[in-house]
């Protein structure tokens, strides 16, 4: 018989040929019937644990079933091992009968670590001891222990422009299996893309879109996740929009503001040329205005416009043509005129544009009034000082132009010196200047009133004034103030009144003191206390305070003249005594 497994025949010798007999009938009985081994265990191929599942533990129990396939109980000792990834094996042993066809569930003392997320291959082996089939006494099974998705960033570009777009989507950083991608226009719902690859193209996007992409675990035993949602910003289409039509601007003066109108997108800069476009300068202005002035050429002006990642596009162009302006010309006439007795004509020629008024100053520019004269020529009289006019000329909206005229009357710088002031009885010089010829008055208290220098010896308050002829017989009239001031050897100041409405020495009388306009006053008590004060005194005070007289006795003052010119001493103190009052 051709049986490759093998058979084990035991031979009992009896006395009995009988019994014999027997066995050996009952032994072929077991061959015959297909009964092959007597002693064979095996594992079952389903484990009882681990399982794979979503982060197994570093202490999972691990679970076999021993089954016996042999036709008769196993007694005796059961080895039994595993190990992890070709690791070092666990082996340990139990000593439990199986019966034939019965299994006994085996749970090892040493746990497995499946704590990393990771496929684990577990071998498993039994040794019985008297096992007669070691062909089925292995078994290989792969465990998973999963862990969350990383669901990494979407790569790709944050803005487009519509109608014109395509590239991709890159899915990167990640680790897991994606499941697909999905995208939306509005954030809420959600169109499932049916992509699974890492990467999801776009066309023509024609608004704004988000895109997400679901990440699954690695072996898809824990939860999928979603990625941040990126957004593509869609620009419309960049238009460069319409600066004004072209105009004219004038060569005296010109300035205004171009305005883009109709753009869409954002003004990258500004470009003018002065070459009729043959060459151009870029200006960094991104304004939808530009303010120009003074300028000395004909210049073309654009803007160019882009709308986000769109191309951009240039404006209509604006020309500015150079045109002569205003110009004013020169004015003719008379330069130097003698003072009161002058007149006579002014005029403009050689001008362009039309003559809108004449004006003038007299305090040498710093101010200007109208005429109201706007004819070509202006007709003067009667000036008195240096005067400047000026001829205003326009040219349609171009700037006015101004020609200007200065007139000096003579006699020019006429003086007659600087105000002064002197103590009575003494005398001053006084000294003209600006001409050649010189009259003074009042000739009174002058030494010479017909010279350049007089001296001048006025009692009172007096103002001198002198005429001055120039060489070319013009004449002028120069005033000085001289002050005299009375003499004064010094102040009298009485220690007592007596307010008792006699009319004498009712009211306090310093002697000169209207000569010092400046002067304090201040009278106080035994106490420090300001029963009068005045800037300045002058003879006033009666002896009360507030309006109510003061009780007889001695009071203290304190006099300052602010004036050293007259007197050495400027500051005085003492006491003022009152009786009478009571």
């Amino acid at each position: 018989m051709n049986n490759e497994k093998n058979c084990t025949v035991y031979v009992y010798l009896f006395d009995n040929d009988a019994l014999m007999k027997k066995l050996i009938l009952l032994t072929l009985a077991f061959i015959v019937t297909g009964y092959t081994y007597s002693q064979d265990l095996t594992i079952s191929p389903t484990i009882g644990s681990p399982s794979s599942g979503c982060y197994l533990s570093a202490t999972e129990t691990v679970t076999i079933t021993v089954a016996n396939v042999g036709a008769i109980t196993h007694f005796g000792t059961v080895n039994v091992e595993y190990s992890i990834d070709g690791g070092a094996p666990i082996n340990e042993s139990f000593a439990t009968p199986i019966p034939s066809g019965g299994t006994y569930i085996y749970s090892f003392t040493v746990d497995a670590d499946l704590s990393g997320c990771q496929e684990y291959d577990f071998d498993f082996e039994v040794f019985p001891t008297t096992d007669s089939n070691p062909l089925n006494n292995t078994l290989s099974v792969t465990i998973a222990s999963d862990c969350d998705p990383v669901v990494g960033a979407i790569d790709g570009p944050d803005t487009v422009c519509a109608t014109i777009n395509s590239g991709d989507l890159t899915l990167v950083g990640y680790t897991g299996n994606i499941n697909t991608w999905e995208y939306s226009t509005d954030g809420v719902s959600w169109t499932d893309a049916v992509n699974s690859t890492d990467t999801e193209s776009y066309l023509n996007i024609p608004v704004e879109t988000y895109y997400w992409t679901i990440v699954d675990s690695p072996f898809g035993l824990c939860p999928s996740d979603t990625t941040d949602i990126d957004t593509i910003r869609v620009y419309p289409l960049s238009a460069g929009g319409a600066l004004p039509a072209n105009f004219d601007i004038c060569d005296n003066g010109n300035g205004g503001t171009l305005d883009l109108t109709g753009y869409v997108g954002d003004v990258d800069f500004w470009e003018f040329s002065e070459d009729g476009g043959a060459t151009w300068t870029t200006l960094p202005i991104t304004s939808d205005s530009y303010v120009f002035s003074d300028l000395t050429e004909t210049t073309i002006f654009q803007a160019f416009v882009s709308s986000g990642t769109c191309p951009g596009e240039y404006s209509s162009q604006v020309t500015l043509t150079l045109i002569p302006g205003s110009d004013a010309g020169a004015i003719t006439g008379e330069t130097l005129v003698c003072n009161f007795e002058n007149g006579s004509a002014l005029n403009v020629s050689g001008y362009t544009g039309s003559v809108t008024d004449w004006i003038c100053s007299s305090d040498s520019g710093s101010t200007y009034i109208s005429t109201g004269v706007s004819t070509d020529d202006y007709d003067f009289s009667g000036l008195l000082g240096y005067t400047i006019y000026g001829a205003i000329v326009q040219e349609g909206s171009c700037p006015p132009d101004t020609a200007f005229h200065a007139i000096t009357v003579l006699p020019v710088a006429v003086s007659a010196g600087a105000d002064v002031t002197i103590t009575e009885g003494e005398s001053t010089e006084l000294v003209a200047s600006g001409g050649n010829a010189y009259v003074w008055w009042p000739d009174t208290d002058l030494t010479d009133p017909a010279s350049i220098s007089t001296w001048a010896s006025p009692i009172v308050d007096t103002e001198y004034c002198v005429e001055v002829t120039d060489v070319s017989g013009c004449k002028d009239t120069a005033c000085v103030m001289v002050t005299v001031i009375p003499f004064v050897s010094e102040l009298i100041i009485p220690n007592m009144i007596t307010p008792n409405g006699d009319g004498f020495n009712d009211l306090w009388i310093i002697n000169n003191i209207d000569v010092f306009p400046l002067n304090e006053m201040v009278i106080f008590n035994d106490y420090g206390q300001t029963i009068y004060s005045a800037q300045p005194y002058n003879n006033e005070w009666d002896g009360t305070f507030n309006g109510d007289k003061l009780p007889d006795g001695t009071y203290y003052y304190m006099l300052r003249l602010n004036d050293d010119t007259i007197l050495e001493i400027t500051e005085y103190q003492g006491v003022i005594t009152i009786v009478g009052n009571d």
